[in-house]
This record gives structure tokens, sequence and C-alpha cells, in this order.
């Protein structure tokens, strides 16, 4: 018990309490496009930490370790990191109840992890328009309840501007649905899939509205990895709602699907990468975004190993 609990201390906490700080002074050096390169490694090593996923967090920190200009305290602190998960790996070791990783996993489904308020009641208020003080009816709370069960309550910043504040998508059962209305701009949506995974993408158009130039039921739907690279987009056409089938996904992590209305497209580098988005939604509907296919996300995370 006493090892575990050193190797909670030294691996864990010290990821969470000095690496990101030490990190900072690198993107304050950096170059705009190294910044957000670096934001995503780092991103992507938590959420390998939070998974228990050894193997993903060891190579992410030794691509940080490559990063020009790194401090060389930093770097320092990386190689002892790396090492400490080897030996977890090494020992099959599980980490659970880390308080920073609340918000890295929480919407996704897993175990622990349900994004549901602190104090439901007080948020049921907020929701209904009412004081903290009233008493807020118990179907209002239990339809609350079922909402952030489903993550549908979750929303959380990425190191990618483009995709920023994505709602994340409950793959507790392998499959996801959440639901939205779109019109000017983007909606962006998170979810959690695994190396090999196949997973398909469908909206449904449920209802379609005034939009600035047209009243029909045009959508598009475009998905992207972790670091932003597009997968595969799909539009409504005359016989069919968008629909994206993907090939196997290349490394386990978040993945993101945009949901958007016509004219209104992101912008991609040379590389594929999203950096932004031009034009505007000419439409406006109100739709479902179904995923399917992806392992179920406590076989990715502590609850399932």
């Amino acid at each position: 018990m006493e090892v575990w609990s050193w190797i909670r201390l030294s691996a864990i906490s010290r990821f969470w309490n000095v690496l990101p700080a030490a990190l900072g002074l690198a993107l304050v050096a950096a170059v705009p496009a190294q910044s957000q390169s670096i934001a995503i490694l780092q991103s992507s090593l938590q959420l390998a930490v939070c998974l228990n996923d050894w193997d993903s967090a060891i190579a992410r920190a030794g691509d940080l370790e490559k990063v020009p200009g790194l401090p060389v305290k930093t770097q320092a602190e990386l190689v002892i990191l790396r090492r400490q998960m080897q030996f977890l790996r090494q020992n099959q070791a599980v980490v659970t109840n880390i308080d920073a990783c609340q918000p890295v996993l929480e919407g996704f489904g897993l175990p622990g992890y349900s994004g549901r308020p602190l104090q439901l009641e007080r948020a049921a208020a907020s929701q209904v328009g009412l004081r903290s003080s009233t008493l807020i009816p118990d179907q209002t709370i239990r339809q609350l309840e079922a909402f952030w069960e489903a993550g549908l309550g979750v929303s959380a910043d990425t190191p990618l501007d483009p995709l920023a504040e994505a709602r994340r998508i409950n793959t507790r059962s392998g499959n996801g649905v959440s639901t939205g209305a779109v019109s000017r701009y983007v909606d962006v949506y998170a979810f959690l899939g695994a190396e090999g995974d196949t997973p398909s993408l469908d909206l449904d158009v449920i209802q379609q509205r005034p939009g600035i130039l047209y009243t029909d039921d045009s959508a598009l739907l475009f998905l992207f990895d972790a670091e932003g690279r597009l997968l595969g987009e799909a539009r409504t056409t005359s016989v069919l709602q968008p629909r994206i089938e993907t090939g196997p996904l290349p490394t386990t992590g978040v993945f993101y699907a945009a949901v958007t209305t016509p004219q209104h497209r992101p912008v991609l580098d040379e590389g594929g990468f999203v950096t932004g988005w031009q034009g505007i939604g000419t439409s406006a509907v109100t739709y479902t975004l179904t995923v399917r296919g992806v392992t179920p996300s406590p076989e990715l995370g502590v609850g399932g190993r």
C-alpha cells in the first residue's frame, strides 16, 4: 500500500502540479502554431494518464521532451514522469480517484465521471429560472438527472480553438446520441474512440427552421481527430441525411464532430488540419447526432481495468 501511494504521489501529483506550469513557460516563448501543438500534446498526455493508458502516456511524454526550447527543468520533469509511467506499465498498475481527472473524463460515460453537478437542486433551479431556495418539482429533478447522466450537460474547452467548447457524447454502451440546433455557426461534439474502432456518425434533421437564406433540411457534418485533422465529411443530399463511416481509428483519444449548415466550412492548412471556419450558415435545423461503433468508454477507462 505504501509503495502504490508513493507512486500515485510522485507520478500523478507531480504531473498535475508541476508539469502544466512548467510547460506554460514554453508556451509563452513558442510561436502560435507551436503553442497549439504543445497544448494538444499536453491534453493528450492528461487524457492518457486519466485512462491509465500508459503506452500512449509514455509516447506523449516522449514527444513533449522533444519540443524545441523547452526549459531544462521541464525536460527533467518529463523524463522522471516517463520513467515512472514505464514502471506503472510494467506492473499493470491502475491509478484511480485522481481529482484532477474529473474535468478530463466527465461526460464521456466512464464510471465515476458522470458530470452530474454536486448540488443538483441548485443547478436545477438555475436551469428553470428559479431561486435555489425554491422547491423544485421531482419531475424536473428526474429530467435533469437523465440529462446529465446522458452527458448532455457537459462541455469543455479543447486545445483546438476552432473546436472549442465541445459538448461531450456519452458512449458507455459503445454508441451515443446528442441533440442540438444550428444555423449560422457551428456545433462541436467530442467523443472517445479506441485505436482500431470504425465508428459511424449519423446526422438526422428533425426540424427545419428559417435560416438567413433558406428554410430546408440542408446540413453538413465533419469529423476531426484530436489534432484537428479532418477525417471525413458528409452533407445532406436529395435522398440521404449526412453520414460518415470511418476506417480504423489510428489511436485512442478524443475525436470531434462538427455540425454546420451550407456555406459554413472549416479552413484547412496544407496538412488537412482545421485552422478556423469560413462563411456563415444559410439554413437552420434542429437535429440528432448519433455515434455508433466505438469501444464502450468504461473499457477504455479505469473503471474497466
